[in-house]
C-alpha cells in the first residue's frame, strides 16, 4: 500500500469511528430519558404553581428557624498567638429541627390521602 492510500483508509475510520460515537452518544441520551421516565412514573405529579408552592414552603420554613441562637452551634475555642480568643471549631447541631421546621411547612400545603389497606388492591 502507498502512503496515500494508508492515510484514505486512516481518515475513513476515523469518520467511521466518529459517526459511530455520535450514534453510541445518541443511544446512550435516549437511554437516559428512558430512564428518567421511568423513575418519574410513579412520583406524584405536581404543577408549577404546586412547585412554585412548596419552595415558598421550604422558605418559609428555613426563614423561620433561628440561625443566630448560639445553642445551635458547638464551638470549640483555642487562644490565638497574639493572646486573642478564636473560634477553632464551629458545627451546626440542630439540623434536625430545621428538617422539622421546614417538612412542617411543606405539610401545611398538603393534605393527606387514605391509604388503601385492601390487600388486593395493592397488586
Amino acid at each position: 500500500m502507498t502512503t496515500t492510500e494508508l492515510e484514505t483508509k486512516i481518515e475513513a475510520l476515523q469518520a467511521a469511528l466518529q459517526e459511530k460515537n455520535q450514534e453510541k452518544n445518541a443511544y446512550q441520551g435516549q437511554i437516559d430519558t428512558l430512564k428518567k421516565q421511568l423513575s418519574d412514573l410513579n412520583k406524584p405529579k405536581l404543577t408549577m404553581l404546586q412547585f412554585d408552592e412548596l419552595t415558598g414552603f421550604i422558605e418559609e420554613g428555613i426563614e423561620s428557624f433561628d440561625f443566630d441562637d448560639a445553642d445551635n452551634y458547638d464551638l470549640s475555642f483555642h487562644i490565638d498567638y497574639d493572646n486573642r480568643v478564636a473560634i477553632e471549631c464551629m458545627s451546626f447541631q440542630n439540623a434536625d429541627q430545621l428538617a422539622r421546621d421546614i417538612c412542617d411547612r411543606v405539610y401545611e400545603m398538603f393534605g393527606e390521602a387514605k391509604e388503601d389497606t385492601n390487600q388486593e388492591n395493592q397488586d
